[in-house]
């Protein structure tokens, strides 16, 4: 597996959790993300393409507009390590996070593991800001 395709695959994760209708984020995540993919962070965890598809939804509906883009990615021997920032619909920047993901023989993730920090995220909402 190349970078090239690893940094597309990342690219292609982190597209769907933007504002998208439920088929293109299926096909992002279908291209992506393992039928059987284990995930969890601070907002969440499933055992399924389908928990994660719902996770996703959810996000959306909580916070809508909201959108990641990748700060640096790493690989070595299967394995991805991302740097990324979560952005409101105006493109502030509200938080930075990491993620740990596994993969398997395709290239599409096994395992994630997601994580930032929960409080100046949910300060960013308490103090008035809105994210539409």
């Amino acid at each position: 597996m190349t970078p090239d395709i690893l940094e597309k695959q990342w690219s292609a994760y982190l597209d769907a959790y933007g504002a998208l209708d439920r088929d293109a984020r299926e096909r992002l995540l279908a291209d992506s993300v393992s039928e059987a993919v284990v995930f969890t962070n601070p907002g969440g965890e499933g055992h399924s393409r389908k928990a994660l598809i719902a996770h996703i939804e959810d996000f959306q509906a909580k916070m809508p507009g909201m959108y990641f883009a990748s700060d640096r990615v790493y690989f070595h021997h299967g394995e991805l390590l991302a740097v990324w920032s979560m952005y409101k619909s105006d493109d502030t920047k509200v938080a930075t996070g990491y993620n740990f993901v596994r993969l398997d023989e395709q290239g599409r993730f096994t395992y994630m593991a997601g994580f930032f920090e929960v409080q100046p995220l949910a300060a960013q909402f308490s103090r008035g800001a809105s994210a539409a």
